[in-house]
């Protein structure tokens, strides 16, 4: 199998990841949202890890209700694997019991209901952006420290040995 082609986007806007079964909701999303954010389109787990390995995912938004892996399920594996994406589960349903498994065990920072609000969405998108950004920030500030104290370091044991 070849590797999916690696594509680019914008740094200033958030990279999502929407996945649903359905391809109707799939073109859905990509047409009210495409001018918002950077769409990525899945329909199972499988195409997820694909986008996943290949592509800087700020936000994964997951349908419940998906054959295979539920949305629940699949924002618990992401987030396993990838802890810095934001997860958020969407669905047409009220089963309390997926979403209470999806915040406890999915780690899921947000619940939406179908039919979505696009500029409810927008600003979930945008909130969920800014934090992903800001916490890649302080992991890259927290790197410049170590590395500092290392050299630092270095250079205090390079003069007490001379």
């Amino acid at each position: 199998m070849s590797a999916a082609p690696q594509l680019v986007y914008s740094a200033s806007r958030p990279c999502v990841l929407f996945v649903d079964d359905d391809a109707s909701n799939r073109q859905a999303f990509l047409a009210t949202f495409r001018r918002s954010v950077d769409v990525l389109l899945a329909k199972d787990l499988k195409e997820v890890w694909e986008h996943l390995a290949t592509q800087h995912v700020h936000v994964v938004i997951a349908d419940q209700r998906m054959p295979g892996t539920p949305g629940s399920r699949m924002l618990t594996l992401i987030r396993d694997r990838y802890p810095m994406i934001r997860r958020m589960l969407i669905t047409g349903y009220s089963d309390i019991e997926a979403i209470i498994e999806a915040i406890n065990e999915g780690g899921v920072s947000r619940y939406i209901a179908k039919p979505w609000d696009p500029e409810e969405l927008v600003r979930a998108m945008r909130g969920a952006f800014d934090e992903v950004k800001a916490e890649e920030e302080r992991a890259a500030y927290t790197q410049r420290l170590v590395e500092a104290n290392q050299q630092l370091e270095f250079a205090l044991r390079q003069r007490l040995l001379s």
